[in-house]
């Protein structure tokens, strides 16, 4: 019964069979399409780096838990110039914003997070980009 009742809501019911089902695959496809672009425009990680001119934008080998994430934030806090560090544990990247008119060293921050007890494996900023501890 609910199967019709759906059926009869689309209005395939006054349709021939052969159009009722090039209608049911126009709203499978419909639907298929508002999933796949809703899927698309949400990259957390990519939502952050975007809004942020001259941050540095550093991905982790891993960060599992809010915990970790508030312990790197912390960290980096720390490090001169930093004026603001946003986590996404979902994606492992973290955002550091310099404070106004300042850079932000590559070396320290990547320090910072292992200081932190995790492991950077990229780290792109207004210096560069760098798979491994930059020299300075």
């Amino acid at each position: 019964m609910a199967a019709f009742c759906m059926i009869r809501k689309l209005n395939l019911c006054f349709f021939p069979p052969n159009e009722r089902i090039l209608k049911m695959h126009r709203v499978s496809l419909c639907l298929l399409f508002v999933l796949a672009t809703t899927a698309i425009a949400i990259q957390p990680s990519e939502a952050l780096a975007a809004n942020t001119k001259g941050s540095t934008t550093i991905t982790l080998k891993t960060l599992d838990c809010e915990s970790c994430a508030k312990k790197i934030a912390a960290k980096l806090s720390e490090v001169e110039g930093v004026d603001s560090v946003k986590t996404d544990v979902k994606s492992k990247v973290v955002v550091v914003t310099p404070k106004k008119n300042l850079g932000l060293s590559p070396l320290q921050l990547w320090e910072a997070i292992e200081k932190a007890g995790k492991e950077p494996v990229k780290l792109t900023g207004p210096g560069g980009t760098f798979t491994s501890k930059p020299k300075k």
